[in-house]
């Protein structure tokens, strides 16, 4: 009878039918013969107990259970489950299992929970044990928080078969220390991955390499929703990528969240992308420096070059904290040629390592126009999207039209603002040939885009109309790029009372 009713339950616990097999429980009780049947059917009890979502009578009946029996192993485990919010009792309860079972897979669960509690040290000290092996997530995962990342490598890589988790450290390891090789290798197998902490890792990846679109598409394959620096990560992509309606989606879901004075400020560009000044200014009204720098930023194309380059220079607190903040004002400050602000700003960015400072760094040597260094640095990242861009604008400033039209049609899969840009440099291209009617055609086409780079079109056109004598277009072409820079204006006026 006992065994008939013990499977009724078991099967009544495993469809999720707790009441029942609790009556069948309590029924047990009332019939069993020994002190061992008797603590089973208690265990039994807690755990349909806690399953059902009734935690204080699941403590009550394993707290009894424990006291009569203290080194009970699955009594133990599910102590452990019901104090969830109390880390440093359960690592006293993990290791008493331990103690008891000297099983491996208790050992990983006791080193896991030291791990979460940041008590590092003490997981580390297992590494000249030889359990190491069978603990390797754990002794690895607290070689790599101690920054002892040689010695976690060789741990995870004397190990005859990876998991997932073990290659995402493993990844984290190649990060921290560098080795570029060993990541590319390991994110082409990690990138399919629907494991939403391989992916966030993944996205940190591929935002530093300026992969915008990368980002985007991986965060459409899993829920990051729970990771604010996700989602940080994925809105700047929208951003950069000028997908204004996204990157707002993402910046609210985030404010929401941390509402941190960076947080709104990348809001508050969305708002500026959308054109929504009056609501740019409202997310970072709190916030003295921010709202200065906000109104720079809307204001950027009315304020004198050297107003603008003294008031950029003066929010260095920000600056040496928020990325997206540095890297907006340097990008304006391209924008308006103020080279000397460039280099000041740079000295900013806290990782010179990030390809995005060696991004706009390489851009300035461009401008200085030491184009020797600028184009041996910038064939260490021919592969990326960003550079490929970066390296026809050096081959532009230098009219080398030749090798710019064969590097333009070695590129495809061009991106919206990507093609945008290589209209502009096949216009070029155009003009170099004495093709004028062509350049305006295609110069006109990269118009039709998203127009990031409206100045640079419009006095490129200016030229092209001046080339086949229409004055009068050109010089609607340079009146509409004065309105980006204002600095055109003398000679607007010049050429205007010419006609």
């Amino acid at each position: 009878m006992i065994k008939s009713l013990l499977q009724e339950m078991f099967i009544l616990k495993e469809k999720g039918y707790y009441k029942q097999a609790i009556e069948i429980l309590y029924k047990l009780m009332e019939i069993v013969d020994t002190e061992e049947e008797n603590a089973e059917i208690i265990y039994e009890l807690a755990e349909v107990y806690f399953y059902s979502g009734n935690l204080e009578r699941a403590t009550c009946y394993i707290d009894g259970l424990l006291e009569a029996n203290p080194n009970h192993p699955e009594a133990l485990k599910l102590k452990i489950k019901l104090l969830g919010n109390e880390p440093r009792k359960r690592i006293l309860i993990a290791k008493r299992l331990y103690d008891v079972t000297q099983k491996s897979e208790d050992l990983k669960l006791y080193l896991a929970l030291l791990n979460k509690a940041c008590d590092y040290e003490s997981v580390a000290a297992f590494l000249k044990l030889p359990i190491a092996d069978y603990c390797c997530q754990e002794i690895a995962e607290s070689l790599y928080n101690l920054a002892r990342y040689d010695e976690a490598r060789e741990l995870l890589q004397r190990q005859t078969e990876l998991t997932e988790m073990n290659e995402l450290l493993l990844a984290k390891i190649c990060y921290q220390i560098n080795d570029a090789d060993s990541l590319k290798f390991l994110e082409t197998k990690l990138i399919h991955s629907r494991n939403p902490e391989v992916v966030k890792f993944i996205i940190k990846l591929e935002y530093e390499l300026m992969n915008y679109s990368k980002v985007i598409e991986l965060s459409e394959k899993v829920s990051l929703i729970a990771s604010p620096e996700a989602l940080y990560h994925i809105g700047q992509a929208y951003l950069f990528k000028n997908s204004t309606l996204n990157a707002k989606k993402i910046f609210n879901l985030l404010v929401d969240k941390v509402t941190s004075p960076k947080n709104l400020f990348a809001l508050g560009l969305s708002y500026v992308q959308a054109g929504q000044t009056t609501q740019a200014i409202e997310a970072v009204k709190n916030n003295t420096n921010y709202l200065k720098l906000m109104t720079l930023i809307l204001n950027e194309n009315s304020v004198s070059q050297k107003v603008l380059a003294k008031e950029f220079m003066s929010l260095a607190d920000i600056f040496c904290q928020d990325e997206l903040a540095l890297f907006k004002v340097i990008e304006i400050c391209f924008k308006h040629n103020l080279l000397k602000v460039v280099e000041g700003l740079l000295k900013f960015a806290e990782n010179a390592k990030n390809i995005r400072y060696r991004f706009y760094e390489i851009k300035l040597m461009i401008r200085n126009k030491d184009f020797v260094e600028a184009n041996a640095l910038v064939n260490n990242y021919r592969d990326n999207d960003a550079f490929a861009m970066l390296y026809a604008e050096l081959l532009d400033l230098q009219n080398d039209f030749k090798r710019l039209e064969s590097h333009l049609d070695k590129l495809q899969n061009y991106e919206k603002d990507e093609f945008e840009q290589c209209c502009y440099y096949y216009a070029r291209i155009f003009e170099s040939k004495g093709e004028y009617e062509r350049a305006i055609d295609v110069a006109e086409k990269g118009l039709d885009f998203v127009n990031n780079y409206s100045e640079m079109y419009y006095t490129l056109l200016y030229g092209l109309y001046k080339h086949i004598g229409d004055t009068r277009t050109a010089i609607e072409c340079l009146e509409k790029a004065s309105k980006f820079n204002p600095e055109l204006r003398p000679k607007l006026i010049r050429e205007a009372a010419e006609l």
